[in-house]
């Protein structure tokens, strides 16, 4: 693993995380940038994130956040691409079901639970009617990509998403 290290206090920051932005503007919150966090500065280290239905304490622990709204989405979900194919399937990112008026129980198409509706990343493929998660979706990206592939894919989307520091 290559990267960064302080000698005087032993940090060690790998190339994929020195080369991500600190600041970037999301989907998810549009009314302010979103800062680059680590997640036990959150009072509560067991939190989920709304936008993307995702437990912190399952993540590398970075998430990208607004102090003025205590606003916060997963890094790793922060990072998810506008569109998404797996097993030949194409799916569009929304963050809230595009259907406005519906009153079915949606759930993920990977781990078969509830998917929230409004406020919430998610893909959706109308075709085939499937809905995933999006933290699932990017999991199952990563499982059936090579590791190297994937950290490329990281780079690349969040080099959309950044502003200026």
């Amino acid at each position: 693993m290559k990267g960064y290290i302080c000698v005087g206090c032993n940090y060690f920051i790998d190339n994929i995380c020195f080369s991500l932005p600190s600041m970037i503007q999301h989907m998810s919150h549009p009314q302010h940038p979103l800062k680059l966090t680590w997640y036990s500065e959150f009072q509560n280290g067991n939190l989920k994130s709304p936008a993307c239905q995702y437990y912190m304490d399952h993540t590398s622990g970075w998430a990208d956040c607004c102090t003025k709204c205590d606003f916060f989405v997963d890094r790793f979900c922060a990072g998810a691409s506008k569109t998404l194919t797996l097993a030949n399937v194409n799916y569009k990112l929304f963050f809230s079901f595009p259907f406005k008026h519906e009153k079915a129980i949606i759930r993920c198409n990977i781990c078969f639970e509830k998917v929230m509706t409004t406020c919430s990343l998610l893909y959706y493929n109308m075709d085939s009617d499937e809905t995933m998660h999006v933290s699932c979706a990017l999991f199952e990206e990563s499982v059936s990509n090579h590791e190297e592939m994937v950290n490329r894919l990281s780079i690349q989307r969040f080099s959309d998403l950044r502003i200026a520091d």
